[in-house]
């Protein structure tokens, strides 16, 4: 997803002691954890329908399953990244000039890759461009939904970043009053998410669908939801996903899915405002059990808001949200402290706490894939978009059915003496193993690093 392409030229001083381990300035887990989700969107959609664990296929209606957590997690780290690619807003006055930085190039290069993100997700919708297809062509995705969040929440943090600068005699803020700094500074760290939720339970609690089959209906229920009704009306419903009622990537869901992507960029605001903290493994240890137990406790206040507000994908409910922000703050944490913190070494050379030189051998090639898988996330994306879709429109006759190349080739090849469940997942990891990892090694081998 959208990320500055910058990279430290050198790592800081080695000092002695265990709280100076030395950290690059590009934290490791930036690419590691995106590399995580890339694997994780490659098995799940390398998944064959018709065989599948319904663990690895999403919820149908309400429900939270492993599949579910692509998404949020890709909106989660892009917003991580806003502040870290445009890090300039963040600085004091004194580092960065007396105007401050210029608004007007960020503002073009986060407009250009919405456009972008948005483009290519029409265009993986059209592919294969059959006429029937067209007919039915969806204006949404998961990458039109990506675009017009990372829109939103990009131009907050342009708009509200200034907020969290300090303010003392020597650096006097003569433009903005108090009161308008402490709106800005809520609105940036709170109120934003609030507002977000706010605006999806009053409007989906208080409407009432006037269809005849949803008369009767007093309960959440997506196909009678405002979402639906909204969707419908707005383009069709044969242009929602598979023709159903409603779009899993509509337009009010959308509002609550943008709380996703704040919650990155409020991560990623403390990964700069702390620079020097996460240049140690010591200081990074300490930010990374701060983040894991806030998304322990976000989990848990996610689940218990379930109880009220049924957690669900399809309509991206605020309890899916907050369950799914936990998880994914957790899960970055977890892998800053591996990465950063200096248990998981990247490279065999590179120290690693507690760990023998065996182990480090092992471990490093694991953290160097899942690094070079997460360089270029939505040129892997893509690909995995584009020869699913291929080889699903390949005919392929078997036992005089008519299928495609996608499903029958393992189902003749696995499914035939295993279990059809772990045929469908071992078919998944054959494509990761075989092709998409030799494919990212030889993409950072090469110094290639595709971004819009």
């Amino acid at each position: 997803m959208p990320t500055s392409s910058r990279q430290a030229s050198s790592a800081p001083p080695v000092t002695h002691g265990p709280e100076a381990v030395p950290v690059r300035r590009r934290l490791t887990a930036l690419d590691a954890f995106r590399g995580c989700l890339v694997v994780l969107r490659i098995v799940i959609g390398s998944q064959v329908a018709e065989f599948a664990a319904p663990a690895l296929m999403h919820a149908n209606g309400f429900g939270l399953t492993v599949a579910d957590l692509v998404a949020p997690g890709f909106l989660f780290i892009m917003g991580l990244a806003v502040p870290v690619s445009i890090s300039a807003f963040l600085r004091p006055p004194t580092a960065r000039g007396p105007d401050g930085p210029a608004r007007r190039p960020p503002l073009l290069r986060i407009a250009r890759r919405a456009v972008l993100l948005y483009a290519i997700g029409m265009f993986l919708n059209a592919y294969p461009f059959l006429p029937e297809e067209l007919a039915h062509l969806r204006f949404t995705g998961v990458l039109q939904r990506l675009a017009v969040v990372y829109l939103v929440v990009s131009l907050l943090y342009l708009s509200c970043a200034w907020s969290l600068l300090p303010v003392s005699s020597e650096t006097p803020d003569r433009t903005h009053s108090r009161f308008g700094r402490l709106l800005a500074r809520g609105f940036l760290l709170g109120g934003f998410p609030l507002v977000s939720v706010a605006v999806w339970i009053v409007a989906t609690y208080t409407f009432h669908n006037a269809w005849p089959e949803c008369a009767d209906v007093r309960t959440l229920v997506p196909d009678c939801s405002l979402e639906a009704y909204l969707d419908t009306r707005m383009w069709g419903a044969e242009h929602n996903f598979e023709g159903g009622r409603f779009d899993p990537e509509g337009l009010l869901s959308t509002v609550v899915a943008a709380v996703n992507c704040w919650a990155g960029l409020v991560v990623g605001v403390d990964v700069v405002r702390n620079r020097q903290r996460y240049q140690v493994a010591g200081g990074v240890r300490r930010r990374a059990s701060v983040l894991v137990a806030g998304g322990v406790v976000c989990v848990g206040a996610g689940l218990a808001l379930g109880s009220v507000v049924p957690i669900g994908k399809q309509l991206w409910t605020p309890s899916f949200a907050l369950v799914t922000v936990g998880i994914m703050t957790a899960g970055f944490g977890s892998v800053l402290l591996a990465f950063d913190g200096g248990l998981w070494p990247v490279s065999s050379g590179r120290a690693c706490a507690g760990a023998t030189a065996a182990v480090r051998r092992g471990l490093a090639p694991v953290g160097g894939t899942l690094v070079a898988l997460g360089r270029n996330p939505l040129f892997f994306y893509v690909l995995s978009e584009l020869v699913i879709d291929t080889l699903d429109y390949v005919p392929l006759r078997h036992h005089g059915e008519e299928g495609s190349v996608w499903s029958v080739l393992p189902e003749v090849g696995l499914a035939s003496w295993m279990p059809a469940p772990l045929a469908s997942l071992v078919w998944a990891l054959l494509w990761l193993l075989l092709f998409y990892v030799p494919l990212a090694r030889l993409l950072v081998a090469r110094g290639w690093y595709i971004r819009v």
